[in-house]
């Protein structure tokens, strides 16, 4: 007659080494540092016509971010960035301009990685000086000419870097 002792003697080696597998085969916590550079991309067209500040912009991961062979962001992972400026255009030929920063990207094991830039932008065209030559030349309607709106297209790229360092799962 077998004993439940005697089963679970056998069975003992089998489970040890089911937990000692599975320990095994779970990846470590890796180290996304201070500084990594991480390249986005607008997914959307913006324009200073419509945009205001502090609205928040989509964006998406461009390349992989790997460190020592383990893919901690991916590329097309979504990410964020607040508009820092938003000028509408004016008149006498004042262009406007539109600036964003990035904020947050998505790692892999979704929590959001803090991301730390300079602000990137654009500005519309200037035609304060042939605005201001025509208004003197023909007539001061021409004062009323306003310069063009600011445009960052779809798929403008930029550069971000880890604000801090973050454990990635």
């Amino acid at each position: 007659m077998v004993t439940s002792f005697t089963r679970f003697k056998t069975a003992m080696p089998a489970l040890l080494m089911l937990a000692l597998a599975s320990r095994a085969e779970a990846p470590k916590p890796a180290l996304l540092k201070t500084g990594t550079l991480v390249v986005l991309e607008t997914t959307s067209p913006l324009s200073s016509k419509d945009a205001q500040m502090g609205q928040s912009v989509s964006l998406r991961v461009k390349y992989d971010v790997i460190i020592k062979g383990r893919t901690l962001i991916k590329a097309g992972a979504a990410g964020s960035a607040q508009v820092v400026n938003a000028e509408h255009r004016k008149g006498m030929g004042k262009e406007g301009s539109l600036s964003i920063k990035p904020s947050v990207v998505q790692a892999v094991d979704g929590q959001m990685v803090p991301l730390s830039s300079n602000a990137v932008g654009s500005a519309g065209s200037d035609t304060k000086g042939a605005t201001i030559g025509l208004a003197v030349a023909l007539s001061p309607l021409f004062l009323l000419k306003k310069g063009k709106d600011a445009t960052i297209p779809p798929g403008y790229e930029m550069q971000a870097n880890v604000a801090t360092d973050v454990e990635i799962e």
